[in-house]
């Protein structure tokens, strides 16, 4: 009997820098079968940094080099000088509607190049997935050749709705990453309720487990009594670490003695690094930078504290779990689709003063933290990747009949 040959599977992402979504994508890499799928990863910005983590199974690893100087180019330097002409006329419909056309321009010339030096032959995948919403779903909407698509939206919000309504009918399944967001996107279009399912992110908790051990505990060496509180992820205003910072401000003027690791860099640093010295919180937040390994940050503390202003399924959350960690988390779409309210943590409403009460009462209430610990020790991991792995499974599945 002849043996079917192995599905060609396209993953396309914007970049492989440190984030979320990028580790997300290396352990949905982790989990598929290669003796089924022949995988190929094309990169859309020459920004790598996690190419050394990326399963050594994935076939093929295409890394956009284009250099071309875009705004160069004699029509965007044109519109350019439009929309700066509008704004000193005070023009500002007229100005938005060129930025409109600029951005639309530059989107274009730079998939028109893609397509050119990385898909310009006739070759189809079985599967081409778009691991991530906005302009790189449009490419692989309308610049690659695939018998089904798939596009991943990590986002709880609709910022370019109107990008979407016209690439959404080129898609074969839309895939939030939790329930939630799956329902978030049915409000968003509901013509494609059809289309519309679901796949958690999965962190390897054995993985977790050991990298948590793999020092002494950051945070011990500042504990002396205080508590100790964790936030980990990109310095960017979407992460409200400027709300945990007031938040700091708050626990301060209350004289709770308290460490607050932030671990990670960004390009908000600066700006929460005058507002802690400001507030004369230079020995009680701490900003570490970016971090390979940030699990011995958050196993050392007390309580993790996620106070994004949205989420839609944040893995330093779903870490800190399995770290046994109680969370204290905004009320994002994520926050609330991972924490049982008093169960395994407490969700806060998005503003410092509900953050700091939040944070108080699970310091202040020990038999309410101890019981949090002890339901977290008490979850079994050991089936998680299975079920991942299944998950995959019937995402790649293509009709037999198209192979």
């Amino acid at each position: 009997m002849m043996q079917s040959r192995k599905k060609k599977v396209l993953f396309v992402v914007h970049q492989l820098n440190y984030g979320g979504v990028q580790k997300a994508l290396l352990t949905a890499l982790n989990a598929i079968d290669y003796t089924q799928n022949d995988v190929t990863l094309y990169v859309r910005k020459n920004r790598v940094h996690l190419l050394p983590y990326l399963n050594k199974q994935v076939s093929k690893v295409i890394i956009n080099q284009d250099t071309t100087h875009y705004y160069r180019k004699p029509y965007v330097i044109y519109l350019l000088i439009c929309k700066h002409v509008g704004k000193l006329f005070k023009r500002t419909k007229w100005s938005a509607s060129i930025q409109k056309k600029l951005v639309a321009y530059l989107n274009k010339s730079q998939m028109i190049y893609e397509k050119n030096h990385y898909f310009c032959s006739d070759e189809e995948y079985d599967v081409a997935i778009s691991y991530i919403s906005g302009y790189t779903a449009q490419f692989v909407a309308q610049y690659v050749k695939a018998k089904k698509k798939v596009m991943f939206y990590h986002a709880s919000t609709d910022e370019n709705h109107a990008l979407h309504e016209t690439i959404m009918s080129y898609f074969d399944c839309i895939v939030g990453v939790n329930a939630n967001v799956q329902k978030k996107l049915g409000e968003f279009y509901p013509n494609f309720l059809n289309k519309m399912t679901f796949v958690e992110n999965y962190v390897d908790a054995t993985e977790v487990f050991e990298k948590s051990r793999a020092c002494a505990s950051c945070a011990g060496s500042s504990r002396e009594g205080k508590i100790i509180l964790c936030s980990c992820g990109r310095l960017a205003q979407v992460k409200g670490f400027d709300l945990a910072v007031n938040t700091a401000r708050i626990l301060k003027n209350k004289q709770i003695p308290f460490v607050w690791y932030f671990v990670g860099d960004g390009p908000e640093r600066l700006k929460l690094e005058q507002l802690i010295k400001k507030y004369g919180l230079v020995n009680d937040v701490i900003i570490t930078g970016m971090q390979d390994n940030p699990y011995p940050y958050i196993a050392g503390c007390d309580i993790y504290v996620q106070p994004s202003y949205e989420e839609a399924h944040p893995l330093a959350i779903i870490e800190a779990l399995i770290l046994c960690r109680p969370v204290v988390t905004t009320a994002t779409v994520g926050g609330q689709s991972l924490i049982q309210q008093g169960v395994n943590g407490l969700i806060a409403d998005i503003d410092e003063q509900s953050l700091a009460n939040a944070i108080i009462r699970m310091m202040k209430e020990e038999t309410l933290h101890h019981k949090m610990v002890e339901y977290l020790q008490n979850i079994d991991h050991s089936d998680d990747f299975e079920k991942y792995k299944k998950r995959w499974r019937e995402l790649l599945e293509v009709n037999k009949n198209e192979i």
